[in-house]
């Protein structure tokens, strides 16, 4: 959850780090530090609250040796001192994720003086407890010890040497003239260079003296990794003149989708990617099970209405923080298919069960976004293309992971020799509709303006609507800090319109399907009850809900099973509008981090 940095080589200005640092502050800013070399000697700046109040405490000194920090807090409330670095002598750490057995080791380290209230603060107790004239033999004798998910980087102003280590928590090393630059992301450090090493589960990245070597802790062993080449954009980490990363990342849309399906579609046939195709034909498949948290887990639910309605497969979702604890011992692994979705690729409840599946023999494929991400690495995959997503509220990658998921059931169709008349030729076009949405959403930002005092909403929609009431409500709490409560509108009766009053609006998804009368009734049953109603419609629905409706969203008139790409946009813009009408940090909410690396 927590960002790091590290540096050693030619001297740089500190606040070149911060600058890098800054660029990781999505994945949390309840406090951040740093730890410099001034001429060997150890240099200690940290803070409550986000990175810019650092650079006032930062002069334009040069450093060849630093480590920083951005925290998302988990153990001790955020201040000052439970910041990192933290500090031991010529010894300094920076740690993210979670040290399980924290308190054992303090209990083993008897008669050390603790500081702060973090369990990362035992790392660099261990080391130092180790350190007799070897940092490299420390190290190692430490994270035997360390129990837990962690990534953490570990300097020595005495030594001048620099340390990384990866279980679980992702880091990546960039190589650069004249020395190293570590971080807990590639687009952090683009700026830098293109050249990267991902480290693996069990690495010791260990600098000194301008060499550097990977000895894995898991298999007692010096190890080499394949140095990437980054083809990235630098541009893909900057807002392009857009207030906020959220809205850049929403107008980013149409394209996301062209880039998806880019190669995937030809000639009206579903095209996957060869390794997944040949490992799709290879396998018998009758039942899907989605596998995800949060945002992911909504598009799950989606693909389970694909799966079931397109593919004709048994299928349903479930949520990785849940399912990570069910007893799969008499689990049937015969003919099912776990499909593992997650932005990041790093999601610990998500990964956690895939690997312990794996250790089935289950049969696995993941849709991460992010390329080298331990899921991409550790399965089989059928990536997202949706580009790097700053903005912590999910919205383009959501997108992309509806098309994957279309694109994934309808060749399982194919397979079956299911015909899906017209579809396919649809998705083609889908990106234009997605355009004219963003071309004019002057209307979302007046409704988000009218309904941005109300403290209550619900969401309501039935079949493929349902999901993306879930990711609407979760939006508009997120980002807003608005109460909002999302269900099946066919569940309405059996419990929630008891909330129903004129303080409480209904945001309805209301476009043209099966389903119109159903939700016709549902709309009435809510204006019965003095409930105001938001109805999002299509030209087909516009006309029926004109004169009953108190506000309106039109979208275009689509195939049903595309309705969810374009319905879910306006729902991201509203709860967009009404966070920054408020004046919210919308690309940092309150308390989330945009990767959930630790349970």
């Amino acid at each position: 959850m927590c960002g790091i940095v590290g540096y050693k080589g030619k001297p740089v200005r500190v606040k070149d780090i911060l600058d890098t640092l800054k660029m990781l502050e999505y994945r949390g800013y309840d406090s951040a530090g740093l730890a410099y070399s001034r001429d060997g000697i150890l240099e200690l700046r940290k803070v409550e609250g986000k990175i810019e109040k650092l650079y006032g405490l930062v002069d334009d000194s040069f450093t060849d040796l630093v480590i920083a920090h951005t925290r998302w807090a988990t153990h001790g409330i955020p201040n000052d001192i439970n910041a990192h670095p933290h500090v031991v002598g010529t010894l300094a750490v920076v740690h993210n994720g979670i040290i399980e057995n924290y308190r054992e080791i303090k209990n083993y380290l008897n008669g050390y003086q603790f500081k702060s209230e973090t369990d990362s603060e035992v790392i660099v107790h261990l080391v130092n407890y180790f350190y007799k004239d070897n940092l490299f033999d420390s190290i190692l004798a430490s994270v035997k010890f360390l129990k837990g998910a962690f990534a953490f980087v570990l300097m020595d102003t005495k030594s001048g040497d620099l340390v990384a280590v990866k279980m679980e928590s992702p880091i990546v090393i960039g190589l650069i003239d004249g020395g190293y630059i570590v971080s807990s992301d590639i687009p952090s450090i683009i700026k830098w260079t293109r050249r990267i090493i991902t480290l693996e589960n069990g690495d010791i990245f260990y600098i000194s003296s301008g060499d550097f070597k990977i000895f894995n802790f898991i298999e007692n062993r010096f190890v080499r990794r394949n140095i990437e080449i980054i083809s990235w954009d630098l541009g893909i980490a900057e807002k392009s003149g857009y207030k906020h990363f959220m809205l850049k990342e929403i107008n980013e849309q149409g394209k996301v989708i062209r880039d998806t399906i880019a190669g995937r579609i030809e000639k009206n046939e579903i095209i996957l990617d060869e390794e997944v195709r040949n490992y799709l034909d290879s396998t018998d498949i009758r039942n899907i099970v989605y596998i995800a948290c949060g945002t992911s887990y909504h598009a799950g639910l989606v693909g389970v209405y694909y799966s079931l309605e397109l593919a004709g497969l048994n299928s349903h979702a479930v949520h990785a923080s849940e399912y990570r604890y069910i007893d799969k011992s008499r689990v049937s692994l015969d003919d099912t298919l776990f499909v593992f979705i997650s932005q990041s690729g790093e999601t610990a409840d998500t990964l956690s069960v895939a690997r312990e599946l794996k250790g089935m023999k289950a049969k696995i494929l993941a849709i991460p976004n992010v390329i080298g991400s331990s899921m991409y690495r550790e399965f089989l995959s059928f990536p997202t293309r949706a580009g790097v997503e700053i903005g912590v509220a999910a919205t383009k990658t959501f997108t992309a992971q509806l098309i994957n998921l279309l694109l994934l059931n309808l060749y399982l169709a194919k397979k079956k020799n299911i015909q899906i008349d017209g579809l396919v030729h649809e998705i083609l076009t889908i990106h234009e509709f997605v355009d004219s949405i963003l071309e004019s959403y002057d209307q979302i930002l007046e409704l988000a303006q009218e309904y941005s005092d109300y403290q209550h909403f619900m969401y309501l929609g039935r079949h493929l609507m349902y999901p993306i009431a879930l990711e609407g409500a979760l939006k508009l709490k997120e980002i807003s800090y608005i109460h909002a409560e999302a269900y099946p509108a066919g569940e309405m009766k059996h419990g929630p319109i008891a909330l129903i009053d004129n303080k409480m609006p209904t945001f309805y998804l209301y476009p043209y399907n099966r389903l119109v009368n159903k939700n016709l009734s549902n709309i009435q049953e809510i204006k019965a009850r003095k409930g105001k109603v938001i109805a999002l419609v299509d030209k087909k629905t516009k006309e029926i809900a004109k004169d009953i409706v108190d506000r309106m969203i039109e979208i275009r008139y689509v195939n049903e099973y595309l309705q969810p790409i374009l319905a879910v946009i306006p729902l991201q813009l509203f709860a967009y509008y009404i966070a920054d009408w408020k004046g919210f940090n919308v690309d940092q909410p309150r308390n989330l981090a945009k990767s959930v690396t630790v349970e």
